[in-house]
């Protein structure tokens, strides 16, 4: 073989493997592309065409306790646009100007971007938006959002807490339930067809968003609204830095209104500075004062060791213990113990707080619930600060007695006093009541808890004429309310400076802590007002404020005419004295008439109104008031204890239809519904004897 075709034969070879390396090459790369790589590029290719979008589940919405909706969620739309499908460029950009209030011009402008899409408006209501939603261009895209939205807007903002803009929970009770609330995102696949999505692909189902559960409270939106306003009022007419107020039912331990100042709106809550969003009435704690003198008289009560008649020295309103010298505002020699919580005497209640051991009165106070968790379930709520005695100062129990060295919150307050005027039963506080998710299902989250009995009933009652005497003749008479018969306490207390540890000389804290009814609480309201500048008193100060929410939230459920008519009770016993007899009051006169025919008993009848307001005794003769209003007592009475016979005697049987279970006679053990509970019809009341 000659030299040049052995040459050709070996360049035939190169070439030929270059050629058979250069397939293998693209082979194994074929291979590695639509074999090893092909998850990866399969994504890149759905990438370009196919979108995941996440579709929004609806938040839940918060609930007063008649069903208001505090806190809801609405639909909004952000307008857009592809300027190359845009089949009418004047037609859009002219129901935008109507809709939206800008220039046409504005329109066109953006829609003759050499763009595949542009923001027209974001965030509109359905019903600006409305026009263009039924507009139908290929080229409009209306996207809709959810917002959270809160209608009446600075009420119970503080304990609603607010939502940042892709509505999470940011505080209050938005953010502590807001995994119920929330509720679970959907999700769906676009297909787009060229540079615009056009529809969902049929290969992956849509998963539909589910909404978040609606959570009730136990607010009361009208006492809501009424507690805010007068607590604005009340602030703003004293210059005050800050102002709280709760409204408790004493015999649930149901909050039917938290209301703070100042105050900020969660629609727009960036534009509020953070000190205004802190829910004070859980997480401020303070020196409350004198209203502490209530929990001191308590403890002397039930111990025995005075009444409301032992008598006391005020020593011209000056007194030393230890190294600290406490004053009375106005001097006094002699006070009973009862005029002593009336004139609010600091040297008087710390003479009789002497006799009370310091773990005794430690005792108590805790047993009211200071110094621990209310057990509210907020998020946020202080326990309050109550040393033990053996950390107390020589000056500790003078100082408590009369509310210093022992720091509370305004739901402390509200939960002790309730525990004060219904017998006392501490309840357990709480303002959360349940849920109910989509499917209509309820999760009941809080009922009414009875804590302990701390105080026993006959110095409940005591404890309540000490208040009623408060505001008919002592420091509170500015909490009257026309026609009602109310009771309180006052506290006015120095702030203390932690910076220099001393109190300051001109800085205070003025509350007033009271009940209404006399003979039936129905709230206890307290109310505090912080750095009140034109006066400080806690009876100038705060006092009216009570009287004010009281004489607005008081009739709300009854149907009683104006307090201002309603005539003074008399002074002739009840009729029930005289013979086997129910209280009468609430009958309907041609009822009452039928018992008292059938007890052969003489009666008349004053007034032309058709319900009994009241029934009293005179010369042997039953007199029945009557009004146009029924007047009823709504709560169940407290049986238990009572013979049956006892019983039947205080029970309103137009109220209530009595089943008996048992021995159907002897002493009534146990009752159903428990006694305070509220009710609003004819209710069955089970009695349970042996």
């Amino acid at each position: 073989m000659s030299k040049s075709a052995k040459i050709s034969r070996i360049r035939l070879f190169f070439l030929a493997s270059a050629v058979v390396l250069f397939w293998l090459l693209i082979e194994a790369n074929l291979f590695r592309v639509q074999i090893l790589m092909h998850d990866r590029f399969d994504g890149v290719a759905q990438r370009q065409y196919e979108k995941k979008i996440v579709l929004p589940a609806r938040r839940g919405a918060i609930c007063d306790v008649n069903g208001n909706k505090l806190a809801t969620t609405i639909i909004q739309y952000d307008i857009a646009a592809d300027p190359i499908m845009i089949a009418d460029k004047t037609r859009v950009a002219q129901a935008c100007a109507r809709s939206f209030g800008r220039p046409t011009r504005y329109y066109l402008t953006r829609l003759e971007r050499k763009s595949h899409f542009v923001f027209l408006e974001r965030r509109v209501s359905d019903e600006r938006a409305g026009k263009l939603l039924k507009l139908d261009d290929p080229g409009l895209i209306k996207t809709p959002n959810f917002r959270r939205f809160y209608p009446f807007k600075t009420y119970g903002a503080h304990l609603l807490g607010f939502t940042d803009p892709d509505d999470r929970g940011l505080s209050g009770i938005e953010l502590q339930f807001d995994e119920y609330l929330r509720g679970r995102p959907g999700e769906a696949v676009l297909q787009y067809d060229g540079p615009r999505r056009v529809y969902y692909d049929a290969d992956h189902p849509i998963k539909k968003a589910q909404p978040g559960a609606d959570l009730f409270l136990t607010i009361d939106k009208n006492i809501q609204t009424v507690v805010e306003q007068e607590l604005a009022d009340g602030v703003r007419r004293v210059k005050a830095k800050s102002g709280m107020a709760v409204v408790m039912d004493p015999f649930s331990g149901a909050i039917l209104a938290m209301a703070n100042y100042p105050e900020f709106d969660p629609n727009r809550h960036s534009r509020f500075p953070e000190d205004a969003k802190r829910n004070r009435c859980i997480t401020d704690v303070f020196e409350p004062g004198s209203t502490m003198k209530i929990m001191t008289a308590a403890a002397l009560l039930q111990e025995g060791i005075y009444n409301k008649d032992s008598i006391v020295h005020c020593n011209n309103g000056k007194y030393k213990v230890y190294d600290r010298v406490f004053r009375d505002t106005k001097k006094h020699g002699w006070l009973s113990f009862q005029r002593v919580v009336e004139k609010s005497s600091n040297v008087g209640m710390i003479r009789l707080a002497e006799k009370l051991p310091p773990r005794t009165l430690f005792r108590y106070l805790k047993n009211f619930g200071f110094g621990m968790d209310t057990g509210i379930g907020l998020q946020g709520a202080n326990p309050g600060r109550l040393e033990q005695p053996a950390r107390w100062s020589g000056v500790s129990r003078a100082s408590i007695s009369i509310g210093y060295e022992i720091g509370v919150t305004a739901v402390h307050l509200a939960a002790a006093y309730s525990a004060v005027v219904n017998g006392g039963y501490l309840y357990r506080p709480f303002v959360i009541s349940r849920l109910r998710y989509p499917d209509g299902r309820e999760e009941i989250l809080n009922e009414p808890e009875q804590i302990r009995q701390v105080i026993s009933e006959p110095v409940s009652r005591q404890l309540k004429l000490f208040m009623k005497g408060v505001v008919e003749r002592g420091t509170g008479t500015k909490a009257r309310v026309d026609g009602l018969t109310v009771g309180g306490k006052t506290g006015t207390a120095k702030k203390y400076d932690r910076k220099n540890k001393r109190y300051y000389s001109n800085k205070y804290i003025a509350s007033f802590v009271g009940f209404a009814d006399f003979e039936m609480p129905r709230f206890v309201v307290a109310v505090i007002i912080d750095e009140p500048q034109t006066y400080h008193y806690g009876g100038s100060v705060a006092a009216p404020v009570f009287s004010r929410i009281v004489q607005r939230i008081f009739y709300f459920e009854q149907p009683i005419a104006a307090p201002g008519n309603i005539a003074a009770q008399t002074e002739y016993a009840p009729a029930e004295e005289a013979g086997d007899l129910p209280p009468l009051n609430g009958f309907r006169i041609e009822s009452a008439r039928a018992l008292l025919d059938e007890k052969d008993m003489d009666y008349k009848l004053a007034g032309q109104g058709v319900f009994v307001k009241e029934a009293v005794l005179k010369d042997n003769t039953v007199i029945l008031n009557t009004t146009d209003a029924l007047v009823q007592n709504n709560r169940v009475p407290k049986l238990t204890g009572l013979t049956l016979r006892e019983a039947l005697d205080r029970v309103n049987l137009q109220l209530f239809k009595i089943t008996l279970q048992g021995q159907k006679k002897g002493i009534v053990r146990s009752q159903r519904p428990r006694a305070g509970t509220r009710v609003k019809k004819r209710t069955e009341l089970v009695l349970v004897c042996e």
